[in-house]
């Protein structure tokens, strides 16, 4: 029988322009477990993700405890209505439950 732990997913849609930034911050936080992906889609600024404007958006999702998730999704609402208030950034978060064999989910604590 497999023995599963629970985490925490945290999905950030972001900007293309904020890739770095938004990376670092989400590794200085604590978030070990990580992929991306482009994306397209509709939101409060515009419609982005068209390969015609030249405008992209980022679906970045995490794995990882769940006191981390509440830094990266308290960060993300700060840096909404802060300095990168002009671009497209939010987040949601869901339960997950992982493998404990996995070897990334040692990590998560």
């Amino acid at each position: 029988m497999i023995t599963t732990k629970n985490a925490r997913r945290i999905t950030i849609v972001l900007d293309a322009a904020l890739k770095e930034i938004v990376f670092e911050k989400v590794q200085q936080l604590g978030a070990t477990c990580f992929n991306y992906s482009e994306v397209s889609g509709q939101g409060h600024h515009a419609v982005t993700g068209n390969p015609y404007s030249g405008e992209s958006l980022l679906r970045m999702e995490i794995v990882t405890t769940p006191t981390t998730g509440a830094k990266l999704l308290d960060w993300i609402h700060a840096a909404q209505f802060a300095q990168l208030s002009h671009y497209a950034l939010f987040a949601f978060a869901d339960t997950v439950e992982v493998d404990e064999r996995d070897q990334s989910v040692t990590k998560l604590g």
